[in-house]
C-alpha cells in the first residue's frame, strides 16, 4: 500500500471511531481499493485479480462478501443505500444488475465511465477505450439508465447517443484526450444516477443506437 492509501486508511478508521453510527446499512458493490466512507458491507469479485481493478481491494475492517451485481445474495431491501461505482459497465446482464439493486436496497447511487469517456480514453491510440468494459451507459429520455453495447464498430463510429457526433468532432481535433479530462465537468466524464425506490433502465441491442 502506498502512503496516499495508508493515509485514506488512517482517515476511514478515525471517522469510524468517532463519528456517531447511523443505524443504516449501506453496501458497496464493486468495492475494489476504495471502498465508500459510509459503507458497512462490502462486496466484490474475484479479489486477487486486479485485471480490472488497478489496485487491491480494501476492506478497511468491513466485512466482504465475494459475489456479483446480478445474484446478490441478501434479502428483498436488506440495505438503507446500494453504491455501484464503476461497476455495471463490466456486467454480462444489465437487466439482472439494475433489478438487483433495487432489490435489495431502498435508494442508491449508480456512476459509471460516460460514453464521452469511455471513447476518448487514450484516443487517439489503437487500444483506446477499456477493453474489458461491454457497455456504453448513458441517461436517456426521462433518465433512463440506458445500456448500448460497446464493441469494435460502435467505438470505431462513435455510439449515437446524447452529443456523439459533438463528441467525434471534438476528439478529432484533439491529440491527447487523456489531457482533456482534467478541465472537463464531472458530468462530461461520468454518467451518474442517484435513485430512490427504483429507476428506469433500457439494454440495448447490437447495432441498435441511441437517437437523442
Amino acid at each position: 500500500m502506498g502512503f496516499a492509501g495508508t493515509i485514506r486508511r488512517w482517515k476511514f478508521r478515525m471517522r469510524r471511531r468517532f463519528s456517531e453510527p447511523s443505524g443504516r446499512r449501506v453496501l458497496d458493490v464493486g468495492s475494489g481499493h476504495r471502498p465508500h466512507d459510509d459503507a458497512t458491507h462490502l462486496v466484490d469479485l474475484l479479489p486477487e485479480d486486479d485485471a480490472e481493478r488497478g489496485k487491491p481491494i480494501q476492506q478497511l475492517g468491513l466485512p466482504l462478501l465475494l459475489a456479483t451485481v446480478e445474484a446478490l445474495p441478501f434479502k428483498d431491501k436488506s440495505f438503507d443505500y446500494v453504491y455501484a461505482s464503476h461497476v455495471l459497465e463490466h456486467t454480462h446482464d444489465p437487466a439482472s444488475a439494475c433489478q438487483e439493486l433495487m432489490r435489495i436496497a431502498r435508494a442508491g447511487y449508480i456512476e459509471t465511465p460516460s460514453p464521452f469517456y469511455e471513447q476518448g480514453y487514450n484516443y487517439p491510440h489503437e487500444q483506446r477505450g477499456w477493453s474489458f468494459h461491454r457497455w456504453f451507459v448513458y441517461l436517456g429520455e426521462g433518465d433512463t439508465l440506458t445500456f448500448e453495447p460497446k464493441t469494435g464498430r460502435s467505438i470505431d463510429d462513435f455510439c449515437q447517443c446524447r452529443h456523439g457526433q459533438f463528441i467525434k468532432r471534438i476528439y478529432g481535433a484533439m491529440k491527447d484526450l487523456n489531457q482533456l479530462q482534467s478541465v472537463l465537468p464531472r458530468e462530461c466524464s461520468y454518467t451518474v444516477l442517484h435513485w430512490k425506490g427504483e429507476f428506469k433502465f433500457a439494454v440495448k441491442q447490437e447495432g441498435e443506437h441511441a437517437r437523442c
